[in-house]
Formats: structure tokens, C-alpha cells, sequence
């Protein structure tokens, strides 16, 4: 990583001091990549820390809920999630109760961004900031419903992104006939889809503003932790979820993947210019590296960085902390498993559907 700025090392200081009370272990200031094996907590926790943190029996959850602060502080898309995430940490009385953070962030964090998520959560308090709720209660009045048909934005991000699927540079099978002409080899045609970077089923199901509506209280949390992590939710509340800095184009597959979590675009040092990883088998014919452009900054702006930047983040906090895969075998078990198992092999499935209701998330395709 390098450190551009003092502003930036100030930042990254500041995560490795946390890292270091928290897990009593020395984490390299400065590196091209953070150490993986550093990161995970258990392994690197003294046998004293352990016992702190009440890690005796070596939950899962636990060991999930804290590797997921940590890969927070590390992979912070910019100092003020940074911050934010030291601030909740701090907050508690008692490092045992840390756990409660790590979950919350799960819930309100990541589960919103993947794509695998079928109960909306039962509401649930900010577990270690009061003021949290104020900001909760506000976003509850402000939150506006979103419509479900995005068609304008799918056709507006088509024209901006030239026809292509952002990924694999491949035409639209709809292009029309003076942008297939531009190219003297005829590019294979595929189906593309608008992709979301924050998801649009955050603003689906927000009416009625009432008490009884768990819908909006799910998604008043997440935007007030967005809030809170200094996003102005203001740009993309309502139908200004489709707004072209929320989307771009991409193949089905590709699509998947990245609402998956398993696909994000890392910022290099070229303005609008990314390079694309992804978690999971190699995919055939990615580009490796992408250029967001537009003929029309106005009217026709390029993906935002700031929620690429996000979505970056949720991808590797997801995935190296466990969270991906623990959330998909969940869910995957819940819909595979008929009856509960006699023996309580499925007890995992049970507490983690237990937490949620039976009204389901609202998303749109195409």
C-alpha cells in the first residue's frame, strides 16, 4: 500500500494502533498487502487475549464477528468508516461484548450487499452508540420508496457505457446498428444487466412509516450506518437509487458475481480507472483492468468511486472474515433442509433464521 499523504498515514496509524490493543499482536505499518496471516485473529491472539475475550470454547460466530472488525479497520474504503468502525469498538465496556459490533456490522454491513439474502433481519439496536438511534429514527422520516422499474437508468448506462458490459467489453445483444458499426470484427452478443452498487431493494417495501414495518427499520439502519460512515444518503434515497453514479452495466454472469460479493473494482492511481478481482474460480474472458468513461459528465456521470470504494470493502471484509460463505451455506441449508435435524446438526440454521422474519427482500432483474 502506499501512503500518498499524511492524511492517509494518520489513518492507517490509527487502524494498527486498534488492531494492536485489540489483538495484542504487532501488524506492519506499511506493506503492498496487508499480512493475511496477521489478520486472523484467533491464531495471532496470545493465550491471555483469549481468555479476555472469553474464546475458551472457540466459537465460529465469535472468531467470524471479530475477523470482521478487523478486516473493517484494514480495508476501510476512506478514514471516516475507518473511524467510525474505532469509535464502536471503543465504545464498549467489556472486549467480550465486541462480538455485538462484528455482528451488527454483518447485518447492517454486508448481508445488505449480497445478493444471497432472503428474510429481511428482526430490528435490532445499535449495540454501542445511543445516538445511533436518533439517526435511525431520522432516516425512518426521510427514506423514500423506490419505483421497481429502472428502465430509464438500464437504457441511460447503456448509452454511457457504450453498449458494453463494463467487464467483459461485450455488446449488448439490443446495441443498435450505428454502435455495432463501429467495430470492424463483430463483438459476440450478450444479455446486460443494471447493476446496483448500493441495492435498490434497500428502498423497496419502506411504506407504511410505521412501527410495525420491520421492512423500514432494516433499511433505516443500513442507510444510517451509511450516514454514519459519512455517505450522503440524500444522493441515492428513493429513486435516486438509479441514478447513474449507482449503476453500471454488466453481463448477467458478471452481474451475479458482483452482487454475490464475489467480484469488486479496486481503485488504481488513474482516475476512474480500476482494476477487477474477484473471489472464487478464475472467471473466463474478464478484463483485468477498466476505464469508467462518459461523452456526457452531466447528464450521464461515471460510476461513483466513493460506493465502488464501498462495495470494495464489503467484498473483502465478506469474504476473509468467513461471513460469504457462512451466510450462503445458511441460507443455502434453510432452503435444502425440509425438517430441522433430530440430533441438532441444524442448530446453526435455526439461530441464524430465528434472528429474521418471514417477509422477504423485494429485487428486480434486467
Amino acid at each position: 500500500m502506499k501512503i500518498k499523504s499524511q492524511h492517509c498515514r494518520l489513518a492507517m496509524s490509527e487502524a494498527v494502533t486498534l488492531w494492536n490493543q485489540l489483538f495484542g499482536t504487532q501488524l506492519p505499518l506499511y506493506s503492498t498487502q496487508p499480512d493475511t496471516t496477521l489478520c486472523e485473529p484467533l491464531l495471532c491472539l496470545p493465550p491471555f487475549r483469549r481468555s479476555t475475550l472469553l474464546w475458551c470454547d472457540v466459537s465460529p460466530n465469535k472468531l467470524r464477528y471479530v475477523r470482521i472488525l478487523g478486516y473493517l479497520l484494514l480495508y476501510a474504503p476512506n478514514r471516516a468508516v475507518r473511524h467510525e468502525v474505532a469509535l464502536c469498538i471503543h465504545s464498549r465496556k467489556n472486549e467480550s461484548d465486541l462480538t455485538d459490533v462484528g455482528r451488527f456490522f454483518e447485518c447492517y454491513v454486508i448481508i445488505p450487499f449480497k445478493k444471497y439474502k432472503g428474510r429481511t433481519p428482526k430490528p435490532s439496536e445499535h449495540p454501542s452508540r445511543p445516538s445511533f438511534e436518533a439517526v435511525k429514527n431520522q432516516v425512518k422520516v426521510d427514506i423514500s420508496e423506490a419505483p421497481k422499474d429502472h428502465r430509464d437508468a438500464k437504457h441511460k448506462a447503456l448509452i454511457r457505457d457504450n453498449w458494453r458490459c463494463a467487464v467483459t467489453g461485450f455488446l449488448d445483444i439490443n446495441a443498435p446498428t450505428d454502435i455495432t458499426a463501429q467495430f470492424e470484427q463483430p463483438l459476440p452478443g450478450i444479455y446486460t444487466e443494471c447493476a446496483h452498487i448500493i441495492p435498490e431493494a434497500t428502498f423497496f417495501g419502506v411504506n407504511p412509516k410505521s412501527e410495525e414495518n420491520t421492512k423500514l427499520d432494516f433499511s433505516a439502519t443500513i442507510l444510517a450506518v451509511l450516514q454514519r460512515f459519512h455517505y450522503d444518503i440524500s444522493k441515492f434515497n428513493g429513486e435516486k437509487v438509479y441514478s447513474l453514479t449507482n449503476v453500471l452495466s454488466l453481463e448477467k454472469n458478471v452481474h451475479d458475481r458482483f452482487d454475490r460479493l464475489e467480484l469488486y473494482f479496486e481503485a488504481t492511481s488513474q482516475k476512474n480507472h480500476y482494476e477487477v478481482k474477484y473471489y472464487g474460480p478464475i472467471p473466463p474472458l474478464f478484463q483485468q483492468f477498466v476505464t469508467f468513461s462518459t461523452r456526457d459528465p452531466e447528464h450521464l456521470p461515471v460510476p461513483s468511486p466513493e460506493l465502488l470504494a464501498l462495495h470494495a470493502t464489503c467484498c473483502k471484509v465478506a469474504n476473509l472474515s468467513g461471513a460469504a460463505e457462512y451466510i450462503d451455506r445458511v441460507y443455502r441449508d434453510a432452503d435444502e433442509m425440509d425438517v430441522l435435524a433430530p440430533d441438532g446438526a441444524s442448530g446453526d440454521v435455526l439461530s441464524y433464521l430465528l434472528s429474521s422474519l418471514s417477509n422477504d427482500t423485494v429485487g428486480v432483474q434486467g
